[in-house]
């Protein structure tokens, strides 16, 4: 059996579990539903905008694309996780609802700026706000860290 195939007849322990570790990690499920819904259908819409505009198309690229739809999933969890870490000092959950919703306006203009340059053929450059989301959530951690080593060296 190779991997397709056990993954597919595990499917359902999959998807129990993903859905346990959300709820485990207190995100709200029904946003990440819809962000995988909005993922799925900005993949398509890249994929058929690829084809419209004669742009270099692989499987080699549409593979690296998923991978990086994952990544993105785990920064949510990642934080979640954080939060669970520290909650006893700092309430992560305003933050993890901010980046769930950061994550989901930002697959929608993906594929509302996929919809225009397939409507127009017109390239439009991408707006990359996973990296600037990334860069405000690294100097938060690290203002949280360095507040939390002064209170340390205090005397």
């Amino acid at each position: 059996m190779n991997i397709k195939e056990t993954i597919y007849n595990h499917l359902n322990e999959i998807k129990t579990t993903l859905y346990l570790v959300f709820v485990f990690l207190n995100i709200d499920t029904d946003i990440v539903k819809i962000l995988t819904i909005l993922m799925f259908i900005d993949t398509i819409s890249g994929v058929i905008k690829s084809f419209i505009i004669s742009e270099d198309f692989s499987f080699k690229l549409l593979f690296f694309g998923l991978c990086s739809k994952i990544l993105v999933l785990l920064i949510p969890m990642t934080l979640a996780l954080v939060g669970k870490g520290i909650s006893k000092t700092y309430d992560f959950t305003p933050i993890l609802d901010s980046v769930l919703r950061i994550l989901v306006v930002s697959e929608g203009l993906s594929i509302i700026t996929n919809f225009y340059v397939i409507k127009t053929k017109k390239i439009v450059k991408n707006f990359d706000i996973i990296s600037m989301l990334l860069s405000a959530l690294r100097r938060g951690m690290l203002a949280i860290i360095n507040q939390t080593l002064k209170t340390i060296d205090k005397p």
